[in-house]
């Protein structure tokens, strides 16, 4: 009888391309996080600038991290 085994060798480059994908989408959250807090701070006359209104910061600004 024969036994076939087969060695699966993680290869360094992909590891650290998960890895690096892993800590953009980590950052992306982080910088989605900390504009939204910015953008509830503003004034309704910043907000006007921007074209936008209160409701629509609110709405925004209570959508999870990752969205």
């Amino acid at each position: 009888m024969t036994t076939l085994i087969l060695q699966h060798k993680r290869d360094g480059h992909a590891l650290s391309q998960i890895f690096a994908n892993g800590l953009s989408l980590l950052q992306l959250w982080i910088d989605k996080h900390h504009q939204r807090k910015q953008l509830k701070r503003l004034e309704a006359s910043q907000l006007n600038d921007l074209g936008l209104d209160r409701e629509r910061v609110r709405m925004e600004a209570a959508k999870p991290f990752w969205q």
